[in-house]
């Protein structure tokens, strides 16, 4: 009734005019329903893209690491090529430098080659006449040295004798120009530890026990190891004559094989016992 006194619905209808009200009802849902679908149809778009984009991105990261792959590749097979040049130039070297060899020299077992682990030389023929050349050499500045030790030292007593003077120590070195070498004999490891302090007396005590060893193991070499192998060695070493002395002059099968075992365990007994000597006298200070 009301409907119908607000001109809404005919007069007369009465509940007749209900399904109107239904239909509205049914436009709007069918209206959120086709609003649903195409909030559903943007966020399904949206979710399509955002794919797509994962999927160029996957895409672009495959080509670089492909990409990567062949340049490692490549630069793989550059380093592989240059090192089989490399080789082959050093083969080819290597046969001429033996060819050149062998036709020189004849009855000799050493080479001249530079060895390519360590790249050092091995004796060769001429190499006596530098050793003594160096010899003369370092000898002779050497001993220029000491000379100019011994001019300060008698010159400027002070600067070198200074705790003898202050009676740190109990000897004091004559003034003379070779007074320094009795003082040295007369050194105590005491004395030093208390008045250069115990670094500098290690490193004095340092210093002795390579001399000891040197002289244990160098003199034996020299007078008796050396000899033996110039004299019964075969002179395998040919016209290297620096390497008369040493083991290069022994030729393969010698009854000197036998010898030189003995000699390495030996060095190795001296240096270890001396080592041992030297460190159980110093730690007790």
């Amino acid at each position: 009734a009301a409907a119908a006194a607000a001109g809404e619905c005919p007069a007369g209808t009465g509940a007749s005019c209900v399904p109107a009200v239904s239909e509205v009802e049914e436009f709007e849902v069918r209206l959120m329903q086709e609003r649903i679908q195409i909030v559903q149809e943007r966020m399904s778009g949206r979710d399509k893209l955002q794919q797509q984009q994962q999927q160029q991105q996957q895409q672009q990261q495959q080509q670089q690491q492909q990409h990567q792959q062949h340049q490692q590749y490549q630069q793989h097979q550059q380093f592989h090529a240059s090192a089989r040049e490399v080789a082959s130039h050093k083969a080819a070297s290597h046969a001429v430098l033996s060819r050149e060899t062998g036709a020189a020299a004849t009855n000799t077992t050493t080479t001249t080659t530079t060895l390519d682990a360590t790249g050092l030389t091995l004796n060769a023929a001429g190499d006596l006449v530098t050793f003594i050349t160096s010899v003369v050499t370092y000898g002779f500045g050497a001993l220029v040295l000491v000379f100019i030790f011994g001019y300060l030292r008698t010159s400027y007593p002070i600067m070198y004798a200074h705790n003898s003077i202050l009676g740190l120590v109990a000897f004091m070195p004559d003034e003379t120009f070779w007074g320094w070498v009795p003082a040295s004999m007369e050194y105590k490891l005491e004395e030093a530890i208390e008045s250069i302090g115990l670094d500098n007396a290690m490193m004095i005590e340092y210093l002795n026990l390579m001399t000891k060893i040197f002289l244990t193991i160098g003199v034996p070499m020299f007078c008796i190891i050396g000899p033996m192998n110039c004299a019964f060695g075969g002179f395998a070493a040919g016209e290297d004559h620096l390497s008369y002395f040493s083991f290069g002059n022994v030729e393969f099968g010698s009854w000197l094989y036998w010898v030189h075992p003995f000699v390495t365990w030996g060095v190795v007994l001296v240096v270890t016992c001396n080592l041992y000597d030297a460190q159980r006298k110093f730690l007790v200070h």
